[in-house]
């Protein structure tokens, strides 16, 4: 494909990514900010960046899921062309209860169950009595009695994978504009104009919503989970 001249509205983690991505395909790129360039309002900022397709099931549609699962597949190679490291681990989803949750606990299991009928290249949860917890994370088999293993679940450090990205953008290729808040109908003569704005596209998009999460950041090095 011949050098297209691409627009990308937002640098919260998908716009950099699709800079990134148009960038090392040879396109012209310009990539324009609402935010100054820590984007610090970012969601992709505050995310808890679990990519955990299966566990996420229980609250979330089916298309969803099938794209995480695709996006578990994707992430080691992607993180390999990074310059800079981003920490990734793959070592499954741990979920607990305590003995009077457990009614939720099987309605859990039972939804990650009609899931995988649906998608079984996801691999089968892994039921823990209180010894194979104990072998696993000892701190909670303290606590805990029972256990479930979601195996090839992922998590990321999204703070990092945002600086990585930025160091990758910074190419002839890509031009960046920061307190720049714009709309897709400025660039009448773009060949591509992607918007990756997030909830920040509202005015342009009415019915767009979004969805709300909540992290809480705890820092203690001590600790090893």
């Amino acid at each position: 494909m011949a050098s297209q001249h691409c627009v990308v509205l937002g640098a919260g983690l998908m716009g950099r990514l699709m800079a990134w991505t148009l960038s090392q395909q040879g396109h012209q790129v310009q990539l324009h900010e609402a935010q100054a360039p820590s984007v610090h309002g970012s969601a992709a900022w505050v995310a808890a960046a679990m990519l955990a397709p299966l566990a996420e099931s229980a609250i979330t549609e089916l298309n969803v899921v099938k794209m995480g699962a695709y996006g578990l597949t994707r992430w080691p190679n992607l993180l390999a062309q990074l310059e800079q490291k981003v920490f990734f681990q793959q070592l499954g989803t741990l979920v607990v209860w305590h003995r009077q949750d457990l009614p939720e606990a099987n309605r859990f299991a039972s939804k990650l169950g009609e899931t995988r009928q649906h998608l079984p290249e996801l691999q089968a949860p892994v039921s823990l009595d209180r010894q194979a917890l104990q072998a696993l994370e000892p701190s909670l088999a303290e606590s805990f009695q029972h256990g479930l293993l979601l195996p090839g679940e992922a998590q990321l450090d999204n703070r990092q994978l945002l600086d990585a990205l930025m160091h990758q953008l910074n190419n002839p290729l890509v031009s960046l504009h920061y307190s720049s808040a714009v709309s897709p109908a400025q660039f009448t003569q773009a060949d591509w104009v992607i918007d990756c704005r997030g909830t920040g596209a509202r005015s342009d998009w009415k019915h767009l919503r979004g969805v709300r999460g909540e992290v809480v950041r705890v820092y203690a090095p001590e600790v090893q989970l």
